[in-house]
């Protein structure tokens, strides 16, 4: 069922409730307006047939008589020739006009409702016991009908609800008419809309938005346009994101192959190597047996950071929690000095030492990467490294700079080594090209920045930028 036709259907049943309310409505207000003029017109009579004037020259006469000078007449002394009228001395009729009802005599006063041979009539008696004028004989009880047929409220009536139920059905059929054009008219937007919709959807390029300018004159109309281009907007920014997606997934899983297939390779040869000679000399065997260890640790180190990387893929929020960064840097440090076998790591932080609301096992990760990508690309002794942590704040921010005083990073490699699986030209290990990456996610995930720069000791800088959530005082 469409949307016009629904409208025009409420409407259609609304007009006509309203119709048929407001018809019983009049009917009842104007039948009882007409009882009361039938009642004003009997009372009218009455007072000008009861007037001292009038009905002591009806006495007199014995006869009704109609004034010819009306000139000098009050409106007491003008009655109705057209309302049938009576009157009784005594209880005995004494005078009557043509056209009054075969109804029996009433002493009752006031009005009454009489059916005579299937006709309503609606009567007036009032009774008097006043003598009329001295030269009248003194009378007992005058009494005055008069009398009016009710019938003519029933064909006025009657002639009302005919006109009414045909002005009414036009009426109906009329707004209903009005409903469907108008609706056809107010539709026409959403016509448009559902046009340019179509073409959306058609092309599937969702890079075309619905324009809203000059376009629709309805403010719905246009808030609806706004919503469904902020609905493709939205839709866009996820395909693209998801193409991204993809194309990440397709170079990730090619890299990962080639950074797989190297290390297994290499042990394969060395495996087959040993099971061919036997007879190897025990120099040459440690060696190939201390290549293979070393290409099983390049794996599982491989291996490791790739789950690093899909468990920061997979964090959420809710896992944030206050970190206290000077301990747990030094915590770490201590760690990885003891791991690498030696080296120096100088830490530099404020006081008071900040506070941030961070995923601590992310932030672990990110300073381990750091430290570990000083000690595996600066092609110098254990012995003869540096590195210098250094904490600041500033603005809002914590900013971390790990310095080292090794080979350093190209200028045009810089962006290059915080993408996955790239190393730079001055890297001479076997890194899985993992590490800086595990870095850039690990900030992104907590708002930040990273970049890489030339270190005053020689080497390379690497630059960490995270908000600052809450500063405390070290007490």
């Amino acid at each position: 069922m469409s949307f016009k036709f629904l409208i025009t259907l409420l409407v259609f049943f609304v007009t006509t409730l309203i119709v048929i309310i407001c018809g019983a409505v009049i009917n009842r207000l104007t039948e009882g307006d007409l009882r009361k003029q039938i009642d004003a017109r009997l009372n009218w009579q009455v007072q000008a047939v009861s007037s001292e004037n009038s009905l002591s020259t009806i006495l007199q006469l014995r006869r009704f008589v109609q004034r010819t000078d009306m000139s000098n007449a009050s409106v007491d002394e003008l009655f109705d020739v057209q309302i049938p009228t009576r009157i009784y001395l005594n209880n005995e009729l004494f005078l009557y006009t043509d056209g009054f009802p075969e109804i029996l005599t009433t002493s009752n006063n006031g009005y009454s409702n009489v059916a005579v041979a299937g006709k309503e009539w609606r009567v007036l008696t009032k009774t008097l016991q006043i003598p009329v004028s001295p030269r009248v004989a003194k009378y007992d009880q005058i009494a005055i009908q008069v009398a009016v047929s009710r019938d003519f409220i029933s064909t006025t009536m009657q002639d009302f609800r005919q006109t009414f139920i045909s002005v009414g059905v036009i009426a109906i059929l009329l707004s209903a008419l009005i409903t469907w054009i108008l609706c056809g008219v107010l539709l026409k937007p959403l016509k448009r809309l559902q046009s340019y919709a179509e073409n959306i959807n058609d092309s599937s390029d969702l890079s075309i938005r619905i324009p809203e300018e000059n376009l629709y004159s309805l403010s719905e109309v246009k808030v609806l346009s706004q919503s469904l281009n902020s609905m493709i907007s939205r839709l866009d920014f996820s395909s693209t994101q998801t193409e991204k997606a993809l194309d990440t997934s397709r170079g990730f899983a090619s890299n990962l192959a080639h950074e797989l297939r190297t290390p297994l390779t290499s042990m394969k040869m060395n495996l087959e190597l040993l099971e061919r000679y036997s007879d190897m000399p025990a120099d040459e065997r440690r060696k190939i047996i201390k290549d293979v260890v070393n290409q099983q640790d390049r794996l599982f180190g491989t291996l490791e950071s790739l789950r690093l990387l899909a468990r920061g893929d997979l964090s959420e929020r809710t896992v944030f929690e206050e970190v206290d960064l000077p301990l747990l840097f030094k915590e770490l440090s201590s760690r990885q000095i003891s791991n690498q076998g030696g080296g120096h790591i100088n830490l530099n932080i404020p006081d008071p030492p900040p506070l941030i609301n961070a995923w601590r096992e992310g932030l672990s990760v990110m300073f381990n990467n750091l430290i570990e990508n000083a000690y595996v690309h600066s092609d110098l002794v254990v012995e003869k490294l540096e590195i210098d942590v250094t904490v600041t704040m500033e603005d809002g921010w914590i900013y971390l700079s790990v310095d080292d005083n090794g080979v350093g990073v190209e200028k045009h490699e810089r962006r290059m080594v915080l993408e996955r699986f790239q190393r730079g030209s001055n890297n001479h290990s076997q890194g899985s090209g993992l590490g800086l990456s595990l870095v850039t996610q690990q900030v992104e995930i907590h708002s930040g920045t990273v970049e890489i720069m030339e270190s005053p000791k020689g080497g390379a800088r690497v630059r960490v930028a995270l908000p600052v959530i809450e500063g405390t005082d070290s007490n």
